[in-house]
């Protein structure tokens, strides 16, 4: 049977509150994301692997104020000296990627977190790692990240690998029985970025073979997925 050709189009993934799975493994950031307009510090830190819903829950709270999404490498940016030189005021500054963060742009978010206390700006620090595992160069950089309120998103707990795989499957607009699920969550890999690889190869394996996606299909696209890994 011809293969059919598949195109790599961005999925649109749901991205809004009531689209995000709590469990006990994120229910203290998803509080602490709601809790916004009761924050008593200015600065709080969310970090975990890749795929734990960081970008989710801050496009959750860019929903619900005006913040300025910045990454830590654009740090040097002409929005942030105007957010300093008090140009410019948003509600909050989500700053995504501290763990890529350039040494030039060290003494700026030093600034940054410097100039939060004073002017009660409210900033959303995003990373894969805690600040005990960055490399920071600047010594007062590393001491003020390190005093400030972390919360960790820690491994998906059996509910949210359930609701987490039927979220991208979802969000593929791809129907799936609920046996494919239960085969897959026993087997597979537990971690979050491993299984959006998963889904995305039995999304173009469905498509590209105009296959049906039951449990003897996905058992042998995770037989060959697990020992790629």
């Amino acid at each position: 049977m011809a293969e059919q050709l598949v195109f790599d189009l961005p999925q649109r993934a749901a991205m809004g509150r009531d689209a995000f799975l709590v469990s006990d493994s994120n229910r203290e950031a998803v509080a602490l994301i709601d809790g916004f307009s009761d924050w008593q510090l200015p600065v709080h830190w969310i970090y975990g692997p890749a795929g734990s819903g960081k970008s989710h829950l801050a496009a959750v709270l860019s929903n619900q104020c005006a913040a300025l999404n910045i990454d830590a490498v654009e740090l040097l940016q002409d929005d942030i000296a105007s957010v300093l030189d008090g140009s410019e005021k948003p509600d909050a500054m989500i700053v995504d990627r501290l763990d890529e963060l350039p040494v030039d742009c060290e003494e700026m978010l030093f600034h940054l977190l410097n100039f939060s206390r004073h002017e009660n700006l409210k900033i959303l620090l995003l990373s894969e790692k805690p600040a005990a595992q960055l490399t920071i160069d600047l010594p007062d950089l590393v001491s003020r990240l390190k005093a400030v309120a972390a919360v960790a998103l820690t491994s998906p707990d059996d509910a949210l690998m359930r609701g987490l795989m039927a979220k991208l499957f979802s969000d593929r607009q791809l129907k799936v029985d609920a046996r494919v699920i239960d085969y897959l969550l026993p087997r597979m890999v537990r971690d979050y970025a491993d299984m959006a690889a998963l889904v995305d190869n039995i999304d173009r394996e469905a498509l590209a073979e105009k296959r049906a996606i039951t449990v003897p299909m996905v058992a042998e696209i995770l037989e060959s997925h697990i020992s790629e890994i």
